[in-house]
């Protein structure tokens, strides 16, 4: 009996990439799948990172009526967070599509966040905050949208958004490429966050602000978002500039504008990225006719654990992943907490955030050419330690007699996040295409790639972490102003110390990263497995570059074809001569590669 052959869904020619090119390009693909496309695609996550906290506490005063669900929620969602991280890494490992397994997740996490984020942050003002809705109907939506963007809509993009670069190709310098470019992308996203965020709470009211001054003693009055009933209790007289229920509405404004740049950033990334291992796993027979041949190709979320268990180098990484993430949140999240805690707004956070993209920048260019002598893990080690020395600065500003000076709190705290930026500047670019090097070594000597499993782990990672740390701070937080605690101590230790410390934790571990010595090895056991499955099953071997660049020329081939034949019949309707027009055609096509061929040879 003849079998129904399945089709995919994006299988569709709508859905194929334009990337046609067998090798990697700075132009398309890097700057627009992997740098362009991501910035836009995850600007939103950063708003939501760093400013979620900010619109309960202060917004939805939900610390002051339910502090202990403020605290608990993202701590107890971190549950739900890494559940729904391992379903997406199943689901990246069922069979793929001649599109990829990661690409098309990207399309499907799209208009799941944009959901997310209007259930996020269009609450109704609960009668805590002094609005109408119910603080029970508010606290359900909070916990309903944290989940739903959180547990599900963002693993979905970021999973395979992140898992992109280990499938793009196994080209070690273009591997570095784009994973300098995503995770350029990454910080891009998160400093126009913070650089635009600080402004724009100050410029269009997105958290309440509150005028207030002494009854007795004539001091000058002053404009600050801290709480109202906390200038009362300390003899203030308060007039309410923006209230709660005016900022909430603000945030309507900012969502659309988040949402429409998603779209874009998504559609930008699915079709300018290729998928060119997953394209050589199937063109290498892994996706057979034979369903039970497929069975016995596919490898299980369980085979993938037993191997990942077992493996020293993919724990070192994970661990890495952790501390790195774990670090930058505390850092991300509490800085603006730490700018109201030392000046009592906002500005300081922006400007941090805007002069620290200089030295990240810089490292884009510089981290590269030192771990081409020293190798990834210990150009990271290195990084690490400029870091912590970085960290330090920061305590400095807590000297009694320099604390005072309004101009040495910025221009330590600024000093302190700049030298850091520079220190962790290694650690964010090359830590992808370490990533890759750890998944290449397992699939050389295990036969099995474990892709889907460890892309779950590290996405749980990197959701899980933000909710976790904003839980963290909201908590400490909260507890320190009941209890009297000096909030610039306890926001310095969050903001500067935990990194810090996360980063001397990064270095010493690293210098037991030795994997990157079994590269070329790697490259040539894989090529050799692939080959020697081919052959017995008596089919002929090809490389998969050369496959590629046959592809390549078959796709040029049948865009000239089409061409032609697409001239011809406009030469018909028009009554031109064809041969004139071809030759028109030519000369141009002619000239403009003479034009190239003396621009490339101008800059050699």
């Amino acid at each position: 009996m003849e079998k129904t052959e399945k089709h995919n869904f994006f299988d569709k020619p709508i859905f194929r990439t334009k990337i046609k090119s067998a090798n990697v390009k700075l132009f398309p693909e890097a700057g627009l799948g992997y740098l362009l496309g991501p910035i836009l695609a995850l600007m939103s996550n950063g708003v939501v990172n760093v400013w979620l906290v900010q619109y309960w506490d202060k917004v939805l005063l939900l610390g002051d009526w339910n502090p202990l669900f403020q605290t608990l929620l993202p701590i107890v969602s971190a549950i739900f967070v890494v559940i729904g991280n391992l379903l997406v890494g199943h689901l990246m490992e069922r069979k793929p599509s001649i599109v990829g397994k990661a690409r098309p997740l990207i399309l499907l996490g799209m208009p799941l966040i944009a959901i997310a984020l209007l259930v996020l942050f269009l609450v109704p003002l609960p009668t805590g905050a002094g609005g109408e809705a119910s603080n029970l109907l508010a606290s359900i939506l909070v916990a309903v949208g944290y989940n739903l963007y959180y547990a599900l809509a963002w693993p979905i993009y970021y999973t395979s958004h992140s898992a992109l670069v280990n499938l793009s190709t196994r080209d070690g310098s273009k591997r570095n490429l784009l994973s300098t470019c995503i995770m350029a992308a990454q910080l891009g996203a998160a400093g126009l966050a913070g650089m635009a965020g600080g402004f724009l709470v100050d410029l269009i009211g997105l958290l309440p602000v509150y005028q207030y001054g002494v009854k007795a003693d004539g001091s000058p009055l002053t404009t600050n978002i801290l709480e109202e009933a906390n200038s009362l209790a300390n003899g203030f007289e308060v007039k309410t500039l923006i209230s709660p229920e005016k900022a909430n509405s603000k945030w309507t404004i900012l969502m659309v504008v988040m949402i429409v740049c998603l779209v874009i950033g998504c559609l930008l990334e699915f079709y300018f990225t290729r998928e060119r291992i997953t394209e050589e796993n199937i063109k290498n027979a892994a996706v057979k006719e034979d369903e039970e041949l497929a069975k016995v190709e596919k490898t299980s979320m369980k085979e993938q654990i037993k191997i990942c268990s077992r493996d020293k180098y993919w724990w070192l990484i994970i661990i890495f992943f952790f501390l790195y993430q774990f670090g930058g949140q505390m850092k991300n999240n509490d800085l603006s907490f730490y700018s109201q805690a030392m000046t009592g707004e906002n500005k300081l956070s922006s400007t941090i955030n805007t002069v620290g993209a200089i030295p990240t920048a810089l490292g884009m260019l510089i981290v590269w050419p030192i771990a081409k002598k020293l190798t990834k893990s210990k150009t990271i080690s290195l990084g690490a330690l400029l870091a912590v020395i970085g960290g330090a600065i920061a305590f400095v500003a807590l000297i009694p007699s320099i604390g005072n000076n309004d101009g040495a709190v910025w221009g330590l705290s600024i000093a302190s996040f700049v030298v850091k930026a520079l220190g962790t500047a290694p650690a964010m670019y090359i830590s992808l295409a370490l990533l890759a090097n750890v998944l290449d070594h397992q699939e050389a000597v295990y036969g099995k790639r474990t892709d889907g499993f460890t892309m779950a782990v590290y996405g749980s990672i990197m959701v899980c972490m933000s909710g976790i740390c904003n839980g963290i701070i909201a908590g400490i937080n909260t507890a320190a102003k009941s209890s009297g605690m000096d909030l610039k101590l306890v926001n310095t230790i969050l903001g500067y110390g935990v990194e810090s410390a996360c980063y001397l934790l990064m270095g010493i571990m690293f210098l037991f990263m030795n994997v990157e010595k079994f590269t070329k090895e790697d490259q040539i056991k894989i090529l050799e497995d692939q080959k020697a499955a081919c052959l017995a099953r008596g089919e002929e071997w090809i490389d998969p570059q050369t496959r590629m660049e046959m592809e390549e020329k078959e796709t040029a081939r049948q865009i000239e074809e089409a061409r032609i034949k697409e001239l011809k019949e406009k030469c018909a309707k028009k009554g031109w001569n064809f041969e004139e027009k071809e030759a028109e055609y030519q000369a141009k096509k002619a000239k403009m590669e003479a034009k190239k061929a003396a621009k490339k040879k101008g800059k050699q």
